[in-house]
């Protein structure tokens, strides 16, 4: 159960509902072609017996594979791991927060069904994310790179497959965060540091528009501005854990609260036309306090097509209330330059 969230400055005004979040049942399947032809297809669904398997939500990547026929080398393994059947659209599968939970935690979920031969023996492949992240978060759950293929340009014929679900995109099984989890860090050694409070800038969409005003009132709370800019997962992994109090835009670095120590305090910033529940969610998985708040009278300096992309703005002398608030009943709470 998540509880209702009210606007931090504001508590006549609702930024989430109390809610059930609800997981799908989360699997993973075995399927062994015995007889007919077995295949996987570009956009990472597996064509055996004049069927495809497991799409994860719709269709169109199928259709796109149909009309996008690219020369593809052809790999003949014993055992195929597909984890993901979709393209990537660049607006609402896009990135890192898709990675970490479309193929990251399932993975986790495979890695934890199978036993380390059977793993380590397998071929996986999907449409890569061609990304930096994803090749260390790879390496972090065990994956070695010659297990690794893309199936845009590869075609990987199998005696088995081994296929999981996604199950839901803002609310993904607890099981598959908590076992990433263990298999992360178990390969991370993380150098503990004196708890801080610490802002998560943005430089893309839903950046906040008046930052340099805000950075100037953190700081005099004592926070550290974290600016967006590329960091190894192992880097992240540790301005996380380390820190107290974590404020910021709504964004895919917050995938990374899963890292943070329970009581750890999550604010996080939305405009006035964008709110999920994504963060919260995790934060709740992982023990954490959670607050949020938007500003009522922020518009957008320019028109988006899609909510998800809107800039926003915020009320200093609100954020401000919010934050002396916060830590005047928080006496525990560091402050560290």
């Amino acid at each position: 159960m998540l509880s209702e969230v009210k606007n931090w400055y504001d508590k006549t005004t609702i930024v989430s509902t109390a809610c059930e979040a609800i997981s799908h049942e989360a699997c993973v399947w075995l399927y062994s072609s015995r007889n007919g032809k077995a295949v996987q297809l570009p956009y990472g669904a597996v064509y055996v017996q004049s069927k495809v398997l497991c799409t994860d939500f719709n269709q169109s990547g199928f259709y796109q594979s149909l009309l996008t026929r690219n020369k593809r080398k052809t790999r003949s393994v014993k055992t195929l791991i597909g984890p993901w059947s979709q393209y990537h659209d660049g607006i609402f599968i896009r990135g890192f927060y898709d990675f970490v939970i479309h193929i990251a935690a399932k993975l986790s979920r495979i890695k934890n069904s199978l036993s380390p031969a059977e793993f380590s023996e397998a071929v996986i492949s999907y449409p890569l994310f061609n990304d930096a992240y994803e090749t260390e978060y790879l390496e972090l759950l065990g994956v070695k790179p010659s297990q690794i293929e893309d199936s845009r340009y590869c075609k990987i014929e199998f005696e088995r497959v081994i296929l999981c679900n996604t199950g839901d995109m803002t609310y993904p099984n607890s099981a598959d965060i908590l076992l990433l989890k263990k298999y992360v860090e178990s390969n991370v050694k993380v150098q503990k540091s004196e708890k801080r409070r610490i802002y998560i800038s943005r430089s893309g969409s839903r950046r906040v528009e008046n930052e340099d005003q805000l950075i100037e009132l953190l700081k005099k709370f004592n926070f550290k501005i974290i600016e967006d800019v590329p960091r190894t997962v192992r880097e992240q992994i540790e301005i996380y854990k380390n820190a107290s109090f974590i404020i910021g835009p709504h964004g895919a670095s917050f995938m990374n609260v899963i890292w943070c120590d329970p009581g750890t305090h999550l604010f996080e910033l939305f405009s006035p036309n964008y709110r999920r529940d994504h963060f919260r969610y995790l934060a709740k998985i992982v023990d954490m306090n959670y607050s949020a708040y938007y500003y009522k009278a922020g518009t957008n300096s320019t028109e988006v097509e899609y909510a998800l992309l809107e800039d926003l703005v915020v009320s200093i002398p609100e954020i401000e209330s919010c934050l002396n608030d916060f830590f005047e009943h928080d006496k525990s709470s560091e402050t560290v330059a």
